[in-house]
């Protein structure tokens, strides 16, 4: 018996010592993808409406970092120069807050250049209440190019030429991450570039209700009329004066909206403008009512061809006919999915909101 136990511990420690053999050694943690980041947008001299402003009330230069890749980036102890090639003049950014310098897939952050305290002394190299402050001032007069480094000092990213670069305007990519280096339209720091997407947008018919007995929307007098929400898609307002909106196709110019009148026509930028449809033709109120058991909506910027437009009904119809106190919208603005908006469900009618 003695024997028996005695090989059974023999084994036991045997097998024990195997298993911690074979467990898990721990991992270093994931290289960063540095090559995921590139120099977006950058401006020599910020005068109107400056992104940071200085102590002594001049608004700093700043370079705009875009991550074109699918996963998250901590540019700690990165290094940025405006004298590429000379170590000297290279800036490490600080590695102390990293949910600062951590950029996400497709996202933006800003390093604010030549920034100066109240006393007129330069802002050193540092991260201060969440923003990241480079001691290197950009010029248009001296300087050529901005470069971006790893922290071994390999060249990661480098702009294109800015020397000439007129005051308050700032010199990107024309897409976000790619694309050539040019003059932008607009200064959008830590937002995407003038260009990279459609500056104008479209208007689209975003949701609409044909019966409507407990829903009130913004100036319709509290009589609880159709309704029709138009949503601007693009990343400036539109004015929708001198458009036109119809529920028949064939008659793309039955209401025209005013062309006088800015303040009410213009769909700001992912904004929201509602048509009421009571009858009235004046202003927003459009000259018919939409049928309950269904017909058309449509808008047209010439009056002759339809912009946006969709038939609804019961079924066999572009868009399914809500019923009363309900409406049919995009699934999220402008999106081309509809579905119905019911009352007193989780996704109610948002006449003037999102639809998100």
């Amino acid at each position: 018996m003695k024997k028996y136990v005695f090989i059974t511990m023999i084994a036991a420690l045997f097998f024990t010592g195997c298993v911690k053999d074979e467990q898990p050694q721990p991992q270093p943690p994931a290289p960063e993808n540095y090559d995921y980041i590139v120099i977006n947008e950058l401006i020599t001299k910020d005068t109107t409406n400056p992104y940071f402003l200085s102590g002594t009330g001049e608004g700093a230069d700043w370079i705009e970092l875009y991550n074109k890749g699918n996963k998250a980036v901590n540019i700690a102890d990165m290094w940025v120069t405006d004298n590429p090639g000379t170590e000297g003049d290279y800036q490490q950014i600080p590695n102390t807050h990293s949910n600062i310098t951590t950029i996400p897939p497709k996202g933006f952050v800003v390093l604010i250049c030549g920034a100066k305290d109240a006393g007129g002394a330069d802002i050193p190299t540092s991260i201060v209440d969440g923003k990241i402050f480079i001691d290197m001032g950009l010029s248009s007069s001296k300087d050529n190019f901005v470069a971006l480094y790893n922290p071994e000092k390999n060249e990661v990213d480098k702009s294109g030429d800015f020397n000439g670069l007129e005051d308050d305007k700032s010199f990107g990519r024309s897409v976000d991450g790619a694309g050539e280096w040019q003059v932008m339209a607009a200064k959008t720091p830590g937002a995407p570039n003038d260009g990279s997407t459609p500056v104008a947008g479209s208007l689209v018919i975003n949701e609409f209700m044909a019966s409507n007995d407990s829903w009130n929307v913004p100036g319709d007098n509290g009589d609880q009329p159709d309704w029709i929400e138009i949503y601007n898609t693009g990343e400036t307002a539109i004015d929708m004066g001198g458009w036109y909106a119809t529920d028949a196709m064939d008659d793309a110019a039955k209401y025209q909206l005013p062309t006088d009148n800015p303040g009410l026509t213009t769909v700001p930028a992912h904004g929201f403008l509602v048509l009421i449809c009571d009858g009235v033709g004046e202003g927003l109120h459009a000259n018919f009512k939409l049928s309950s058991g269904g017909e058309d909506v449509a808008i047209s910027s010439d009056g002759v061809s339809i912009t946006d437009g969709y038939s609804f009904c019961d079924t066999g119809c572009d868009l399914q006919n809500p019923g009363t106190d309900n409406s049919t919208g995009r699934d999220g603005d402008g999106n081309a999915t509809w579905i119905v908006f019911q009352m007193g469900s989780d996704r109610q009618p948002t006449p003037g909101e999102s639809n998100n």
